[in-house]
């Protein structure tokens, strides 16, 4: 009898159960969505942060990576192309992150949820200064509108040149935002000037 239960028991473990076999893995959450959030534990995950918030119709990735003195003690200046802030006298006057925050805010609106929206960097430098970084960058940005009051541009290039500091979760913000035209397309500036 003892046999038939101790025999019984092997057949059973060795037909099929598969208790000791290990499953096969998940893929990591973010895979799924390859515009998902990044803790921007690097300036690179600044940048790309600031990339998928546009084919990811999330305007919080954009925010997020701005420094909110009221959070972060980090307080968020963006300073525009001289040429497009001469045009337009007082308008960049004080733009920190409320200013930014409606910007974004108008312009996610506007833009087609479903439409093509892609914001491309090419790095030129990036230079640890003493506890920041700068960050020189070309950019090219890409947007679909949904219906819009005013003619705003499609195609956008310039360069930034971008000052991150960690704030006290070791994440990196930006500081400061300097934009510069560097072609005949709009910049930077000169969308937020159409968009206000």
């Amino acid at each position: 009898m003892k046999w038939s239960v101790v025999a019984l028991l092997a057949m059973l473990l060795l037909a099929g159960c598969e208790l000791f076999t290990p499953r096969e893995s998940e893929p990591p959450i973010d895979v799924l969505d390859p515009y998902a959030w990044i803790p921007p534990t690097s300036p690179e995950m600044v940048l790309q942060n600031l990339a998928n918030a546009f084919p990811a119709h999330q305007l919080n990735y954009h925010l997020d990576v701005l420094g909110n003195n009221d959070e972060t003690g980090v307080a968020f200046v963006f300073l525009p192309d001289q040429g497009v802030s001469s045009s337009q006298p007082g308008v960049f006057d004080n733009w920190g992150y409320v200013e930014e925050e409606n910007f974004i805010t108008k312009l996610f609106d506007v833009l087609k949820e479903d439409g093509f929206q892609r914001l491309d960097w090419e790095i030129e430098q990036l230079s640890p200064i003493d506890d920041r970084y700068e960050i020189i960058t070309d950019y090219h940005l890409t947007l679909s509108y949904g219906e819009s009051e005013t003619a705003l541009p499609t195609q956008l290039k310039g360069q930034a040149t971008l000052t991150l500091v960690q704030n006290i979760d070791q994440l990196y913000e930006i500081s400061v935002w300097q934009d510069l035209k560097s072609d005949t397309l709009p910049c930077w500036s000169d969308l937020k000037i159409k968009v206000q």
